[in-house]
């Protein structure tokens, strides 16, 4: 078992990047939350590491923060939820965020997630409740908002360059495909956020689309 990995970051994408570890190159898919800490392309980055193997293919998913690697496992470890949705709940929410919204309870936040409708929030907080550390169970800073944002965190910022409009819209398009959403509604939700002014890097249109398609689940 993979537990962790240094290198070169080769490539990065919203929901994977490729990290080059002595001229191997490792595909891992990430959350939302790592990819916006991420360095830009060349920067030598460090990350934590679940390997998940299935009958047909074998997965590495990689995280800039040990808490965030293991509220990823515990979610997995949840029937019903699988790797696909923990990265969507992490994606969506901040491991603080997240560990805040089960601790109170708070199901309007987890129903943010793309496809968590008010029963999956019930069971992700019935499951998780009582198995969080300790030491996860903290309020917010007030640096940081539920939907995960800091001041000032954004990746591209910390690279020092904000992508083009095209091809800011072929990330978010990949990315929101790769969450389960399907391209009509995807392009759809970015032709009416991309036509405005106050989107201009990936990780705010990402949050701007998910809260644009978040609706309530039947469930």
């Amino acid at each position: 078992m993979i537990a962790m990995l240094r290198g070169v970051l080769a490539e990065k994408q919203p929901d994977h990047l490729v990290l080059d570890v002595g001229g191997v190159g490792y595909r891992l898919f990430v959350s939302l939350t790592t990819y916006e800490k991420l360095p830009g392309v060349g920067a030598t980055v460090q990350l934590f590491t679940v390997t998940h193997v299935r009958e047909d293919a074998l997965h590495l998913y990689g995280f800039v923060s040990q808490e965030e690697r293991s509220l990823f496992v515990l979610l997995n470890n949840i029937s019903g939820i699988g790797t696909r949705m923990a990265i969507s709940v992490l994606s969506t929410l901040s491991a603080p965020a997240l560990v805040a919204a089960i601790a109170a309870e708070d199901l309007p936040t987890l129903c943010l997630v793309p496809g968590v409708g008010r029963k999956t929030a019930q069971r992700l907080v019935i499951e998780l409740k009582d198995r969080l550390p300790a030491g996860m169970m903290m309020p917010l800073s007030s640096a940081e908002t539920l939907d995960g944002d800091k001041p000032g965190s954004v990746a591209e910022s910390a690279a020092g360059s904000l992508p083009s409009r095209t091809v800011l819209r072929g990330e978010l398009t990949s990315a929101l495909l790769n969450l389960g959403y399907k391209r009509p509604e995807v392009e759809r939700v970015l032709g009416t956020l991309l036509a405005g002014a106050s989107i201009h890097t990936v990780s705010d249109g990402l949050r701007a689309a998910l809260k644009a398609l978040a609706r309530p689940v039947a469930e």
